[in-house]
């Protein structure tokens, strides 16, 4: 079809890369209770680290996971202290996010160093991803079969190539505007989050972090809000999101998150992006296991960081599979 690209009609024919039909559907999503005991004043947590405020007040973005369940935080903080992890947690040299999305109408958080800006290589191409879907919905772009194809690689199979193919067509500035975008808050002044600063394929226009002059950041909340927005259908669109996941799974590197699950029977990547670069490990993914769903989110700067994931992300599948944290339901 020439033209600008018509998306709702367009994606409704577009072919499934996530096979939806082994996933526990979802049902419609009723408005949301934020599990939230803990206030955003600042406090220091039983892990001796601080909860501080995490949105500025002009964001407009739903879902911003700026409190944190006070069951659940104990919990991830306590698993993280007995898998000996708090010494990389207290160098920050290890950020952790979790997101319980297993109850249509109620969301859980739980995060550690998780507004601490980190390089995260690979990972922030899911800013590349939702600039270039936003370009094309606006009718700057038109969305041919090409974009499934080079934006899926760049995605499942972490292809450089295309990363920079999709950051050129849009350009540096234009991942910058729309993660600070108030309908998504996806980088702040005061924290940073997701950020593409220069292109994957080397050479080209830069435009670092303006907080830690990194190329390629994130923070563990930002980058579990962005699966979260995109699970709840918040991302560009109902229709845009439905095909993002799509491009986001199934994996094709079964390293980090993939290798740590790959032992455990029901687990789904519904959407995965890692990231790998010298001793910088980082992993984040949208999962379903049996009929528990979650965000799980992991940065850091270790040169074991390949096991810690294998480790970390063991830890979070039990949290969630036990799901002690959850209010009771009345019966």
């Amino acid at each position: 079809m020439l033209g600008v690209f018509v998306y709702t009609a367009a994606l409704a024919a577009a072919p499934a890369a996530v096979p939806f039909a082994a996933l526990v559907p979802m049902p419609a999503r009723a408005p949301v209770h934020i599990e939230a005991e803990e206030s955003q004043s600042s406090e220091v947590s039983p892990s001796g680290l601080a909860h501080v405020p995490t949105s500025p007040p002009t964001c407009e973005a739903p879902l911003r996971l700026n409190h944190k369940s006070r069951p659940l935080q104990r919990r991830l903080e306590t698993a993280l202290a007995d898998a000996n992890l708090s010494r990389y947690l207290r160098a920050q040299q290890l950020s952790v996010a979790i997101v319980d999305l297993t109850r249509a109408d109620e969301i859980y958080y739980a995060g550690v160093n998780d507004d601490e800006m980190m390089y995260a290589a690979s990972l922030p191409k899911i800013a590349i991803l939702l600039t270039v879907a936003e370009s094309a919905k606006q009718g700057k772009l038109e969305w041919t079969p090409e974009f499934d194809e080079r934006l899926g690689s760049m995605i499942t199979e972490s292809s450089n190539s295309n990363a920079t193919w999709g950051a050129n067509l849009v350009g540096l500035h234009a991942i910058e505007q729309v993660m600070r975008d108030p309908q998504y808050c996806f980088y702040d002044q005061m924290h940073g989050g997701l950020w593409v600063g220069r292109p994957y394929a080397g050479g080209g226009e830069s435009n670092r972090d303006p907080l830690k002059d990194i190329s390629h950041g994130a923070t563990a909340r930002q980058a579990a809000r962005f699966y979260t927005l995109l699970d709840r259908e918040d991302l560009v669109s109902r229709e845009w999101s439905r095909h993002l996941i799509k491009l986001m799974g199934p994996p094709k590197h079964h390293h980090k998150f993939v290798a740590g699950l790959s032992g455990r029977s029901g687990v789904t990547f519904v959407a995965r992006k890692s990231g790998t670069w010298r001793n910088f490990h980082a992993d984040s993914a949208l999962i379903q296991h049996d009929d528990r769903r979650y965000v799980a989110v992991a940065l850091s700067e270790l040169r074991s960081g390949e096991n810690v994931m294998h480790e970390l992300i063991r830890l979070l599948d039990d949290l969630v599979m036990d799901g002690s944290y959850r209010r009771p339901r009345n019966s």
